[in-house]
């Protein structure tokens, strides 16, 4: 009876904390199997993680301007909203149902477009980067360099003010143009480093408008986000006709509004916006259901793809669209954070005890900073 002796142990605590299995046995203690044992253990230790878990919400929200949400099995554990859409409008404040820019969060939709167009035989994982852009001057790189960030191309928010188009957001042609115009030297050789760099994404974006024949946010929209359900999701070049939505301002530390400009106009890499149910949606087409990809497809984008050659080792494990983690404590964690113009989040996957969480913020106060640790220790403890 492995529960036995615990549950009698834990059952006077969790008693007083107002912890109850779901169903309350009709027999004493010592009449119950050991089943029955077992299951009024899992039920009152579910029930006071639960309870952990919103505690700890609460206690986030007092300095966490933004949304949150916690689940397991794709029950929701918790869902929280603090603060407001701008900080010094008291009068908007941010609810669960509010709009962020998702920053790099965006780029594990940008993979999921690009891998279904590899099962669909219109991209290849293997084609260089020529076949879509022919003028651009690196040989040698593939969508595979793109997607783990092998590619070697160097950073487009480093590159020259005075390089963009003025007085409009640019655009990701602006990118390819830029690249081709100026031709800014490549970190390395394709495959034998690995950097983190936005300018891979804005590039794939592209090649899926290329090998779809639509607008990018026509093609994530029709693939991703109607068979997920998610509603309230779109990007940066839809925002000025969602009427209605409630949107999510972003501010730095200084606590400053950031206003749209410039770089603001680039997707793929960035530029979508998102809610927390949204995202429990895409994670439950993504992870559970496998309604946006084959299940084969989800395991390749959630395993290290970042390898280099000659043997080397990268400085973290990336796969396409994701960043990987062997933890300690817990083994393969998958996620993805965001950081741009004010907005700072954290979308975390655990696979082995299916357990989900979002954060997402547009206060850069570093209100979610370490949480997600602290969640998995409440929902992964005996």
């Amino acid at each position: 009876m492995k529960h036995t002796l615990l549950l009698l142990f834990l059952l006077p605590s969790l008693l007083i904390a107002q912890v109850y299995p779901q169903h309350k046995p009709d027999k004493n203690l010592n009449e119950l199997s050991t089943e029955e044992l077992n299951q009024l253990f899992d039920e009152a230790n579910l029930s006071y993680k639960t309870k952990a878990v919103q505690a700890h919400a609460d206690t986030m929200c007092k300095k966490l301007n933004g949304t949150l949400l916690i689940a397991q099995n794709d029950v929701v554990l918790a869902h929280k909203a603090a603060g407001y859409k701008v900080l010094d409008k008291k009068d908007q404040p941010l609810s669960e149902n509010t709009c962020f820019e998702l920053a790099s969060v965006s780029k594990e939709f940008t993979a999921a477009a690009v891998l279904l167009l590899v099962k669909e035989g219109k991209v290849a994982l293997n084609d260089y980067l020529g076949k879509y852009f022919p003028t651009l001057p690196y040989t040698g790189i593939t969508v595979h360099n793109l997607l783990c960030h092998t590619s070697g191309l160097p950073e487009y928010f480093n590159f020259k003010e005075s390089w963009w188009p003025q007085g409009r957001l640019t655009t990701n042609q602006d990118v390819v143009n830029v690249l081709v115009k100026y031709q800014p030297k490549r970190l390395f050789a394709p495959g034998t480093n690995y950097k983190y760099t936005n300018t891979n994404y804005a590039l794939l974006a592209l090649i899926v408008e290329q090998a779809s024949g639509k607008k990018f946010e026509d093609f994530i929209r029709e693939s991703i986000f109607e068979p997920a359900g998610m509603t309230s999701s779109f990007y940066i070049t839809e925002r000025a006709s969602k009427i209605g939505f409630s949107i999510a301002t972003g501010h730095k530390a200084d606590r400053i509004s950031q206003v749209i400009k410039g770089l603001d106009g680039t997707f793929g890499d960035k530029g979508m916006y998102s809610t927390i149910y949204d995202l429990l949606a895409w994670k439950k087409a993504y992870f559970t259901n496998y309604t946006i990809l084959p299940k084969e497809m989800v395991e390749m984008a959630t395993t290290a793809q970042n390898q280099l050659k000659g043997g080397g080792t990268p400085s973290e494990d990336y796969g396409y669209g994701w960043h990987l983690e062997e933890n300690p404590y817990y083994g393969h964690i998958v996620y993805h954070g965001g950081l741009w113009h004010g907005f700072n989040h954290v979308l975390l996957y655990y696979p082995e005890r299916d357990i989900f969480m979002v954060f997402l913020s547009n206060y850069c106060n570093r209100g979610h900073r370490g949480q997600t640790a602290n969640v998995l220790h409440i929902l992964c403890g005996a």
